[in-house]
Parts: C-alpha cells; sequence; structure tokens
C-alpha cells in the first residue's frame, strides 16, 4: 500500500528485510500521521517508556536492543515502529544520544522489520548519518521536509501539586502519543544535559508563572504552601479559582474575620486585595493593601498604619474616615494594639482616635485631661463634644450664674481638675443658696400636662451637666424637648428624693439605676485612684444614649404621647477630686461619701444647710466616717448635686420650619447698639420663647407676629460671619449664617467730624 505521507524508502525496507532498523526522521508536524500510516501498514508499535521498569527509572536501552534481537520469535509480527526512543535521548543529551544511536544502527536484525520515528533529535541524527554514509547508500535514513520540534518539558518537583503525571515513564509515554509545547510531569531525576527545553519548578509560584495567566501574582505575598493551594485551585477547578482571584471581595463593613491572621482565608482574602487593588474604594484599605507584604500583618496594618500619616497630609481626613470604617466592628482587644502604638508620638496621638470603642474613647478622656480641651475634638468624638456644649438654662434669675456654673464644672471634669475661680464659685453659692430660687422637683413634676399618656423614665443621679448632651440627642433623634430646671430635696440621696416616682399615677413608669451604680457603687465597676481621669462619664454617656434612643423608640410606636425624663439628684466629680474632710468634731458620722451626716448642736455652719434632720455640705469637704465614693459623689448640696432637670420629650410636628434672614444682605454694625437681625420663622410652639445662640451667647427674639421676629446682638459691633442657632424653647429648630458687615464709611459720622 503506498501513501503520499510516507516516503517511499520505507516500503522497499518493509519490503525486503535488510537486517538493521530504520531510522524515520519527523518534526511535530507530521508525527501522528506519518506513525498512523505506519500501523496501518502493518507494523505493530513498541513503546519505549514499557522499558522503564519503574515510574521513574529510564527505559534500559539493553532491554530494547535485545528485544530486537529476538524481533522473529518473541514479536507477534516481525514488523515493528519503535517510538519514544528520540524525546526519551533529548532528554538525556547529545552524549547519550549519539552512543545510542551508533549502537542501534550496528544492530543485526536478522528478517526483522525495525522502523524507529525520531523526533527531536534530527541534528544529532544528521551527524550520525555525516559519520557513516552507509546509512543513506543502504536507504535506512529518512528525514522529513519539516524536522522542528517544540517540545518543551516542566518538571514540577512540588511536593503538594496535584493532577500532575509522576514518573519519567508517563513522561515518555505522553510524548509517544504525540504531545507537543508544555508537558508537566513530576520527575525526581535530573535532565541538565537535555537537547529539550527543561524547566525545573521547584516552588507553586514558578509553577504559576509558567501557567501564564495574565494575573499579577507576586511571589513575596505568599508562602511555599498558600502557592501550592492556589496552584492546586487552578490545576482541579481553573474558572472557580480564577473568578475568586479576579472577582474584588468587598468585606469593608465586616472586614474583621476575614483579617485575622495566619489563616487561608485571611491569604485569600489578601491576595484577592493585592490583585484588585485598582477596585478598592475605600482610600485607607487601599493605601494598607500597598504597604503590606504579607498577609498576617494585614490586620495590624490596618488598626496601625493611620499612625504613620501626619494628620497635617492632605489626605488624612479621607485615610481616618476610611479606617474608622473598617475598624468599627473590631473588638477592644485589637484595638489595644493601635493605642498602644499610637502612643508613641504623643503630637499626632489625638488625631487618630476614633469613638468606635469604650478604649479609644477613654484614651480621648485621657488625653484632654493631659492636654487641655480642643475644639477639634467635637468630631473625633462628638458625644464628649455634645456633653460640652455649653447649654443655655433658662430658669429665672439665676440662669446666667447656672450657664456659667455647668459650662466650667464640665470642663473640669473631663480635664480632672479644679481651678481657684471655680472653686470661688462653689464658695460663693454655697453661702449665698442660689438652688433655693428653682422650683422644686415635685412643683415641676406636677405642672406637667396629660399625665395620663405619659411615661415617667426615672434616670438615677442624672444631674443638670447632661443638659446640652441630651438635647442634642433630642433633635438629633427628631424630638421635641422641653426642659424645666429644679431642685432636689436636702440631703441629696435617693431616700429623701423618690417621693415623686412612687406618687407618679400615669400608665407607667421604669428607673435606670444603672448611671447612679457608676458613679459610687462597686458594681459600676469604677473605682477612684489618685489622678485617674474621668473614664467613667465614657459609660454615663452611653447610657444616656441609650435611654433616649429607648424613648424615641416607645414614642415612634406611639405607646405614650410623651416621656418625663426626671431624676432624683445629680453627683459631684469634683467634690471626689478635692478629696477635703472638713477639720471639724462631730458628734455623728458622715454619710453618702461624707457629704452630709445627721443634725447635732453646732454653732459653725459655714458651707452647711440643715433640712431634713441632715447637715448637708454646700462646699466640697465631706464629714468623716463614710467610705469615699468610687468616682462621684452626691448626698451634699454643690449645685451639680442639688439642680436636676425635669425633661419632657415628644415627638416633633411633621412639618419642616421655614427660616430666613430678611436683611441678610444688609446685617451691618452699630459701633453703639450692636446688630439687629431680623428673622422670618414659618412655625413655633411659643412665641415669646424664641432666641438665638451664638458662641454660647443667648439673645432673645422678639415676636413681631408668629412669623416675624428681631432680635437685637447688642455685643457684636465689628464685622463677622458666625453661624446662629435658633431654638423654640429648648428645640433647635434651625440655624443661619450671619454674614455682618461694618457701616458704610460714608455714613459713618465718627469718621466726618475728623474733617
Amino acid at each position: 500500500k503506498i501513501n503520499n505521507m510516507l516516503c517511499l524508502e520505507i516500503y522497499k525496507y518493509i519490503d525486503a528485510a535488510k537486517g538493521q532498523p530504520f531510522f524515520y526522521v519527523v518534526g511535530d508536524k507530521e508525527y501522528r500521521e506519518v506513525l498512523n500510516e505506519l500501523q496501518e501498514n502493518g507494523l505493530d508499535m513498541v513503546r519505549i517508556s514499557a522499558f522503564c521498569y519503574k515510574d521513574d527509572k529510564f527505559p534500559d536501552i539493553d532491554e530494547v536492543v535485545d528485544s530486537f534481537r529476538t524481533l522473529d520469535v518473541d514479536c507477534k509480527s516481525n514488523k515493528i515502529v519503535v517510538v519514544g526512543l528520540g524525546e526519551y535521548l533529548a532528554l538525556r543529551g547529545e552524549v547519550e544520544t549519539k552512543q545510542t544511536l551508533r549502537r542501534l544502527k550496528n544492530i543485526t536484525l536478522g528478517n526483522g522489520r525495525v522502523v524507529i520515528l525520531l523526533r527531536g533529535i534530527a541534528p544529532q541524527m544528521r551527524d550520525i548519518v555525516k559519520e557513516d554514509d552507509r546509512l543513506i547508500q543502504k536507504k535506512l535514513v529518512y528525514f522529513s521536509q519539516n524536522t522542528v520540534s517544540s517540545i518543551t518539558v516542566i518538571n514540577n518537583k512540588i511536593k503538594d501539586a496535584v493532577g500532575l503525571k509522576s514518573g519519567v515513564k508517563q513522561l515518555i509515554g505522553l510524548l509517544e502519543d504525540g504531545m507537543t509545547n508544555n508537558v508537566e510531569m513530576k520527575s525526581a531525576l535530573t535532565f541538565d544535559d537535555a537537547l529539550i527545553p527543561v524547566t525545573v519548578i521547584n516552588n507553586a509560584h514558578m509553577a504559576l508563572e509558567n501557567m501564564h495567566l495574565g494575573i499579577p501574582l507576586e511571589k513575596q505575598y505568599g508562602s511555599d504552601e498558600q502557592w501550592t493551594k492556589v496552584l492546586n485551585g487552578f490545576r482541579c477547578y481553573p474558572e472557580d479559582t480564577r473568578m475568586r482571584l479576579l472577582v474584588y471581595r468587598d468585606y469593608e463593613y465586616d472586614i474583621y474575620d476575614h483579617v485575622l491572621g495566619d489563616n487561608d482565608e485571611t491569604w485569600s482574602y489578601f491576595l484577592n486585595l493585592k490583585i484588585n487593588n485598582d477596585k478598592i474604594k475605600n482610600k485607607y484599605l487601599r493605601y494598607i493593601v500597598n504597604m503590606t507584604e504579607r498577609a498576617n500583618q494585614l490586620k495590624e496594618n490596618i488598626l496601625t498604619g493611620i499612625t504613620k500619616v501626619s494628620h497635617n497630609d492632605r489626605e488624612f481626613k479621607e485615610l481616618y474616615e476610611g479606617r474608622k470604617k473598617l475598624v468599627k466592628n473590631f473588638p477592644e482587644s485589637a484595638i489595644a494594639i493601635f493605642v498602644h502604638e499610637n502612643k508613641i508620638d504623643p503630637i499626632e496621638e489625638i488625631y487618630k482616635y476614633t469613638d468606635n470603642t469604650i478604649l479609644e474613647r477613654r484614651e480621648i478622656i485621657h488625653w484632654v485631661a493631659q492636654n487641655g480641651w480642643k475644639d477639634f475634638i467635637a468630631e473625633i468624638y462628638p458625644a464628649l463634644g455634645m456633653y460640652l456644649k455649653k447649654y443655655i438654662f433658662n430658669c429665672g434669675s439665676v440662669s446666667k450664674k447656672l450657664t456659667d456654673y455647668f459650662d466650667k464644672y464640665k470642663f473640669l471634669k473631663v480635664e480632672n481638675r479644679i481651678s481657684d475661680e471655680f472653686m470661688q464659685l462653689v464658695y460663693n453659692y454655697g453661702k449665698n443658696y442660689i438652688y433655693t430660687k428653682l422650683q422644686t422637683r415635685d412643683a415641676a413634676i406636677n405642672k406637667i400636662e396629660n399625665k395620663s399618656k405619659t411615661c415617667l423614665y426615672w434616670i438615677d443621679a442624672l444631674g443638670a451637666e447632661h443638659l446640652s448632651y441630651i438635647a442634642e440627642l433630642a433633635n438629633k433623634k427628631g424630638l421635641s424637648i422641653h426642659i424645666d430646671i429644679a431642685r432636689a430635696d436636702l440631703p441629696t440621696i435617693t431616700s429623701v428624693n423618690r417621693s415623686f416616682y412612687e406618687r407618679w399615677n400615669g400608665p407607667k413608669k421604669y428607673k435606670e439605676e444603672e448611671l447612679d451604680n457608676i458613679k459610687h457603687k462597686e458594681k459600676g465597676g469604677f473605682f477612684y485612684e489618685d489622678g485617674q481621669e474621668a473614664f467613667h462619664l465614657v459609660s454615663e454617656l452611653d447610657i444616656i444614649k441609650n435611654a433616649v434612643d429607648s424613648v424615641a423608640t416607645s414614642l415612634a410606636m406611639h405607646e405614650f404621647c410623651q416621656f418625663v425624663i426626671a431624676s432624683d439628684h445629680g453627683a459631684s466629680r469634683l467634690a471626689v477630686i478635692k478629696k477635703d474632710v472638713n477639720p471639724h468634731l462631730t458628734d455623728t458620722k458622715g454619710e453618702h461619701s461624707g457629704r452630709c451626716c445627721k443634725a447635732y448642736d453646732e454653732n459653725d455652719r459655714e458651707f452647711v444647710i440643715e433640712e431634713n434632720g441632715y447637715f448637708v455640705r454646700t462646699d466640697y469637704s465631706r464629714y468623716k466616717g463614710s467610705r469615699a465614693a468610687n468616682v462621684e459623689a452626691h448626698g451634699g448640696a454643690s449645685l451639680e448635686e442639688v439642680v436636676v432637670p425635669i425633661i419632657t420629650l415628644k415627638l416633633k410636628k411633621q412639618s419642616d420650619v421655614d427660616i430666613r434672614v430678611l436683611n441678610g444682605d444688609n446685617l451691618q454694625v452699630d459701633r453703639h447698639k450692636g446688630t439687629l437681625v431680623e428673622l422670618y420663622i414659618s412655625d413655633v410652639d411659643n412665641i415669646n420663647n424664641v432666641y438665638l445662640v451664638i458662641d454660647g451667647n443667648k439673645y432673645i427674639a422678639y415676636a413681631k407676629d408668629r412669623t416675624h421676629y428681631s432680635i437685637l446682638l447688642e455685643d457684636i459691633k465689628r464685622r463677622r460671619k458666625c453661624r446662629a442657632d435658633i431654638y423654640d424653647g429648648n428645640d433647635l429648630i434651625g440655624n443661619v449664617l450671619l454674614n455682618i458687615k461694618g457701616k458704610i464709611v460714608s455714613e459713618n459720622k465718627d469718621f466726618e467730624d475728623l474733617f
């Protein structure tokens, strides 16, 4: 049978035995077709790989030669085509190849026909022909027109790699089947002299690079074990693995569980971040990914990376906000790592804290106690800023005194100190009993309307110091707030001041004791030590916020028409800091941290008031015989102990209030009178209780009618821009920007008088 693919010489060789093998040299292009046609012409295929007697051992060429010599006896036919020899020799190198070819060309076959199909060693076979031209003369060799072979081998020596052929026997078997290009396998053998390119892969990352995936995979980002898992993923589940790497996994709001440390999930997420850095929307996370080289560094870098950025950096604010979102749900134990690192630079420290965690909030209070209050801290810890905001009291003749007193008191509490100026106020007010000008708490509660639809919320030990905070919370929750300022009965202890709760006949009442526990009971968890800052304030603010949240929820559900938050007494932080024990001998022991004692026959009544059978201290000293308070005391008659708020909360009207500055384009100062502001306000509850607050100063509005108001800013006599908060009673209903200009020079009589 003649076929155009085979050379004519092969047919003559098959028809008449010549006693020696025939060398048929081909390239990749013709290999399969030539092999198929040889088999169609009656030649049996013999694989060199069959002479590999172990999976990873080279074939025994002696056995191959012996099988050729016994061809007539042992084979089904005496016509065979041998495959795999050229590829095997290409793996062995130049010397082995030529030695074997020389040996084979001289074999005596007898009556047998052996066609050796050679691929991959054409140059070496040509050299053999040059050595012995008898091969040409006897027509025992043929070179196809194209003998080019593109076989390359990858020897993957990775221990745990899956999906690979193992051993040189299987490699030769693949080549015998006609494989070209990259053939990957695992072998312990070395191929240092190979005639074809053999790449040795010693680690999984090298193997991934050889796969030319088009994915940037930097070796330093993972360990050998981790890269092996990725490699195996591509071998077993290529599309799923590619998608897992290339599709960005945005865990910005629950990132903690994905960055815990040295585990597969963390590394997989880390690798995904590295590959998809350009898709990360959070600028801080992008910054962290750029600076992180290993997955197990990711958590700590997210926590502490911000410490390496100056607060003066133009991108700091965006990075800060991005980080705050990322670490929002990190536990306190993790945040401790950041706090420790953040303390290294005391100048930059405060700018990096957030209000996400109790630990950070306490650190902010610690910093303020060491360095004093700075206005920008209100952005970092808004609740603390709301607490320290000046509250404008509206309670008659003592309003200004209480406004000034509590404003100073709050800052001193946070800064953990007592100033001489403030102590003078305590002494003056302690002698004058100014709180007696306030209504009693019971009288204020009796005036509350619509009690049948009102819930009473008693927050034990809630003092007037928290009014600005509560008012801000109510405004943010969309609640209307009305505040009455009253005084507790003396001494300021619960047993003397609980009748308002017991006599309440509304539909429901509730008592919150946690605030009182924190201030002076062991179960509150706080204990005073010298120099210890007011860390308990963090918990106080949380308790109050939770209370207002609870009220807002109940009102939104229309469970009640309104809530009244009331208190039995306040408490004093500064009386604890003062640690002043009264030097006078007493006939009775001090009670309630020494702030009062049972009355006895005593002529020295300085800073003492007698009420309900007790001597009650109006200064910061305390009587002997009673355990000092944990962090705050009550029982005395300092203003922070005795002044209590009665707060009425209800839902605001649904309509928005429209506020306009009518003379906004013509706001001009008068050097003698100040600045007159004309306002339009669409809706207020009480036209006689509208006022502006600018920088903590209160300005009363005069109502021309129900919607038009005039306000004289009598102390603003210079040009300036300022923001004014507008109140309807205790409700903040809006704010406006005032652009106050100077008088036009031509109209200024003082200017004209110069001429």
